[in-house]
């Protein structure tokens, strides 16, 4: 008799990349997260990847080792995640990983994302089936490479009569927009955590503002707010995609940073809410429920100020039992369980536009 294996690993680092996520699904007719790890990416290689995202600038003798050298972090992860779960690796179906993205750029003639974490290398040093590169397939068939998550959030999310914008909060945020089974809406809407953990970390020696402490001490500067909600990236069509080649500290201006800690920190805090509410009125989104996922979730200022200025209560996933951090990878998980059933996934173009196909490319572990 063959084994059954219904268990799905999905391993992702975000536009933040400060950890490696990985969570281990087991889906059969409903799928219920068995375990969740996040793994510290070390500083060396964190200021390594911000450098290369921000000047566009790396040899390709150093991206191929990067390629490589992340691709067995990703590798460690998973088998961390195995060997602390007490997991029988022959009840895994896929491992299925985004990679760390370092360039995304589909305003161009010739769109692409590019991520690097070798897939063969996370195939050959965890023994499993390995699925990746989702994003370019995603733009292939019309789409932006992300974000990749709507369908799955719909999946997660929705419940009858209730309408749900569901905000993943990294280094960019996005939200989808939860209506019924049949509607999906998702789209990048703003910087999420980059700019304020990029002034922490340059500025501060810190990785981010714990709680927005800080931030909730601070004055906004209303002229600097307005230039950056003037942004171009506002002026585009819905659904859109953007990353920290964009949402940068080089956006503010050197007048602004001269400001105290408390002060542009409490600017770049309601720079991230205002873009969120600025999306959903564009959109004529409304809702009955508002839940936050992503690291933006434990900064408690950044969720206070959303609350106020949308004028409505805001949910941690949490609340639903699913832990912040680990939706997207689940996400992941979820994908590589769609992509090794050959299942189509939905890929939105505009409005009420949509294109279907598979997604991620297999790589195949030795049987």
């Amino acid at each position: 008799m063959k084994n059954h294996k219904n268990i799905y690993i999905g391993a992702m680092s975000g536009t933040s990349h400060d950890a490696i996520d990985v969570s281990i699904l087991k889906i059969e007719k409903n799928f219920t997260l068995d375990f969740f790890h996040s793994k510290r990416i070390p500083n060396s290689l964190r200021n390594r990847i911000k450098d290369i995202m921000e000047s566009d600038k790396v040899t390709l003798d150093e991206l191929g080792q990067l390629n490589k050298k992340i691709g067995y972090l990703f590798a460690q992860a998973i088998n961390e995640s195995i060997e602390q779960s007490k997991l029988k690796r022959n009840k895994v179906k896929c491992v299925a990983i985004s990679g760390q993205t370092i360039r995304h750029d589909v305003a161009i003639a010739n769109p692409f994302s590019m991520q690097i974490g070798d897939p063969n290398v996370v195939c050959h040093e965890t023994g499993l089936t390995t699925i990746s590169d989702f994003r370019n397939m995603h733009i292939s068939l019309g789409g932006e490479g992300a974000p990749l998550v709507p369908e799955f959030h719909n999946e997660l999310f929705h419940s009858p009569r209730k309408s749900k914008i569901i905000l993943n909060v990294g280094g960019i945020a996005n939200y989808s927009y939860v209506k019924n089974k049949n509607h999906l809406w998702g789209s990048d809407v703003g910087p999420g955590n980059a700019l304020m953990d990029a002034y922490c970390q340059k500025y501060l020696n810190k990785p981010f503002d714990k709680d927005g402490k800080i931030a909730s001490k601070g004055k906004v500067n209303s002229r600097e707010l307005r230039k950056l909600l003037m942004h171009k990236f506002f002026k585009q069509k819905f659904p859109k995609s953007t990353g920290k080649e964009l949402f940068n500290l080089n956006l503010l201006s050197k007048q602004f940073l001269k400001e105290s800690p408390e002060n542009i920190l409490a600017t770049l805090v309601e720079f991230t809410a205002l873009s969120v509410d600025k999306s959903i009125k564009a959109n004529n989104h409304t809702f009955d429920e508002f839940i936050v996922c992503g690291g933006g979730g434990i900064n408690k200022f950044l969720i206070k100020r959303l609350a106020a200025i949308l004028n409505n209560e805001v949910i941690l996933s949490n609340a639903y039992g699913y832990d912040i951090q680990a939706i997207e990878s689940m996400a992941f998980a979820w994908m590589g369980y769609k992509r090794m059933n050959n299942q189509v996934m939905k890929v939105q173009l505009g409005k009420n536009k949509f294109n279907k196909g598979l997604l991620g490319s297999i790589i195949q572990a030795k049987p």
